[in-house]
């Protein structure tokens, strides 16, 4: 009892302190979330306008969702100062639309309250809690610690801000039976967009997975023992920790630019160096979707880029998570061109979807992302199918399809984790099925 009173008065001081230093956060108050349903050609324009060209008065909307489609929900972040020029737009143009969120700051103090009550636990748990930047740091040292032989940490560049790039590499202890000394190899990462806190934490849910059930679950082992996994949880940690203690709807990186720039951070899925700024951009650098003044401006992308690259001819399988809109999505993005390996991507994507939706039902959309979601360029999608020549490659929009959108509440991560990881385990053992009697890897 006398525990329990300790870390009563622990959390409430922490909250005490939190609501102290809430004021040095971006203060949403006011703020409104916009759910906007585009019902004809005429109306999507005006709204795909809005976002790629919009007037002074609205630049800087934040699109929680992109205008694809009609009859599809768009999700707006709506400033005070805007309001009213917005709906003046939509009413002019007779554009349906209702608010579901009076004030973005409650919502986001909501949010805050509930990742701060799962802390009251004796150990951060990646289950129900979403863990800031240095906690998930000290959580992958003690799983590589716990994982002994089989994991290894390998920071693999530094961030703007100097944090570095830390992926975990997860193998087999077994040697292979004939050929070559490099194993086929799986890649997997998350948080190149700073809000998408479920990415991240989805992200480490499969390096748990793979860590505690290789020794209990003979499908773990068997692509353990038949891949080497490597895991990227932040491809964008200066954007997620500055999620954490400043603007929770952070989206791009922290780069400045130019030295009296008045807005900073790149779209680092804008950056990649195939077919960037053909479609799906804006050229301000206020935007959340600017694509950098070069290529590979940023050193996140860049060192993820040489990363793969250094390892060419090894990968059987790239998967990026991302959120929301519950959407498995193969190349391309930026054309409705289809890849060549279009059709054994579907497969492997049926499979995926199946298994996601066994387990609570979680329904998901399957295509190229130009088809099912829209059209954008320089992303490491494309850039892993086209330039990497990654056989197997994939986005996954994670949770929800906008209820929460990028507020996904903690106690969501756990079944987030165990649906996703079930589509990509199976996906996985599909695949290697599939390629098996091409490699030398058969123990």
């Amino acid at each position: 009892m006398q525990r329990r009173h300790l870390q009563i008065a622990c959390f409430l001081l922490t909250n005490c302190f939190i609501r102290q230093t809430i004021t040095t956060k971006d203060d949403f108050t006011g703020h409104q979330l916009f759910r906007v349903l585009p019902q004809n050609r005429e109306q999507l324009d005006v709204l795909q306008k809005l976002r790629y060209h919009p007037p002074e008065k609205l630049e800087n909307l934040d699109f929680w969702s992109e205008p694809t489609e009609t009859g599809g929900k768009v999700y707006l972040g709506v400033s005070p100062e805007q309001r009213k020029d917005l709906e003046t737009l939509l009413s002019k143009h007779r554009i349906p639309f209702e608010i579901i969120a009076n004030n973005i700051q409650r919502v986001l103090d909501e949010h805050a309250q509930r990742n701060l009550e799962t802390r009251l636990n004796d150990e951060i748990s990646v289950y129900d809690t979403y863990l800031d930047f240095d906690e998930a740091m000290s959580w992958l040292r003690r799983i590589t610690f716990q994982c002994s032989s089989r994991c290894s940490l390998h920071n693999i560049g530094k961030s703007f801000e100097g944090r570095n790039l830390t992926l975990i590499k997860v193998q087999s202890t077994k040697e292979p039976s004939t050929g070559t000394d490099r194993k086929p190899s799986i890649w997997i990462d998350s948080g190149i967009h700073a809000r998408e806190w479920i990415a991240p934490a989805t992200a480490l849910y499969f390096i748990d997975r793979l860590v505690l059930d290789y020794d209990v679950d003979s499908e773990v082992q068997d692509l353990v023992d038949g891949y080497d996994w490597y895991i990227l949880p932040f491809v964008n940690p200066d954007g997620y920790q500055y999620s954490h203690v400043k603007n929770r709807l952070w989206r791009k990186t922290r780069s400045k630019i130019a030295p009296h720039a008045v807005c900073v951070g790149v779209d680092g899925n804008r950056n990649f160096d195939f077919h960037w700024k053909s479609v799906g951009y804006q050229d301000d650098p206020c935007s959340d979707i600017y694509p950098g003044p070069i290529p590979f401006s940023e050193p996140e992308t860049k060192a993820v880029a040489d990363f793969i690259l250094s390892r060419n001819g090894t990968w059987s399988l790239f998967v990026t998570l991302h959120s929301y809109g519950q959407l498995l999505m193969t190349p391309f993005g930026y054309t409705t061109e289809k890849p060549e390996g279009y059709d054994k991507m579907m497969k492997l994507a049926k499979v995926a979807k199946l298994s996601i939706e066994n387990v609570y039902r979680t329904e998901y959309a399957i295509g190229s992302a130009s088809d099912i979601l829209y059209r954008s360029s320089g992303t490491s999608r494309d850039w892993a199918y086209g330039v990497a020549k990654i056989p197997y490659v994939y986005t996954i929009e994670l949770r929800d399809q906008g209820e929460h959108g990028f507020l996904l509440p903690p106690n969501q991560i756990l079944s987030s984790g165990i649906e996703t990881w079930e589509g990509v385990k199976n996906l996985a053992l599909t695949m290697d099925q599939l390629e098996r009697p091409k490699t030398p890897w058969n123990f």
